[in-house]
């Protein structure tokens, strides 16, 4: 007892049909139209967290430079300073006496051991 199903072709069903065909559509092009969405905000996301990984280093660079440079800064007010001591006439005859034994003329340097140099020499 097969039973034939025929399709009433009057203006509501083909209301119907068209409903559901546009419903169909719209989610087709709401699902590519998200799709691409989605694949927008995750290369965003992507690009946002590389930048950061970038940031975070070109700051830890940026740090270890700045102490170089300060480092350096400092080396440098040294360097100066002791510049100036080297132009100092008083400076250099002070360790021309004390390190080289250097004497104006007429006078006599004598060297005094010291107490390390005199234990040692008890000792053995």
């Amino acid at each position: 007892m097969a039973r034939k199903v025929k399709n009433i072709n009057n203006d509501y069903t083909k209301q119907n049909r068209i409903k559901v065909k546009s419903s169909r559509v719209v989610r087709k092009r709401m699902s590519v139209f998200g799709g691409v969405l989605v694949a927008i905000l995750l290369f965003l996301t992507i690009l946002l967290i590389v930048q950061l990984q970038q940031n975070k280093e070109l700051k830890q660079a940026q740090d270890a430079k700045t102490e170089e440079l300060a480092r350096l800064k400092d080396k440098e007010i040294a360097l100066k300073e002791k510049l100036k001591q080297l132009n100092n006439k008083e400076y250099i005859t002070k360790i021309a006496r004390s390190e080289y034994f250097l004497s104006n003329d007429g006078e006599i340097i004598f060297k005094i051991p010291d107490e390390d140099n005199g234990k040692k020499a008890d000792e053995e």
